[in-house]
C-alpha cells in the first residue's frame, strides 16, 4: 500500500529544503514515529477515495490524540 498523503509529502520536500540530504530521513522518522506514531498515542486515520475509483483509498489526515484524553480506541487494526 502506497501513502499518499499531502502532509507526508510536504514533510519531506520541507525537510529536505532545511536539513538536506543528509538529514531528512531523520526528521521525517522524528515526526512520523517519534512524535506522531508512538505508543502513548491514540492514531486516527481519516481515509476517503474517489468516486471513479471506489476501490483506491487515500490517507487524507491523521489525528493523534494523548491515549489518556481518548476513551474508546481499538487496539489495533483486527481487533474486534
Amino acid at each position: 500500500m502506497g501513502l499518499r498523503d499531502w502532509e507526508a509529502g510536504e514533510s519531506y520536500r520541507k525537510f529536505f529544503r532545511q536539513y538536506g540530504k543528509d538529514g531528512v530521513e531523520e526528521k521525517l522518522r522524528e515526526r512520523w514515529f517519534d512524535r506522531m506514531g508512538t505508543p502513548e498515542k491514540a492514531v486516527h486515520c481519516f481515509v476517503g477515495n474517489v468516486a471513479a475509483r471506489p476501490k483506491t483509498f487515500l490517507l487524507l489526515g491523521l489525528f493523534y490524540p494523548r491515549l489518556d484524553v481518548v476513551e474508546n480506541f481499538q487496539e489495533s487494526l483486527f481487533d474486534l
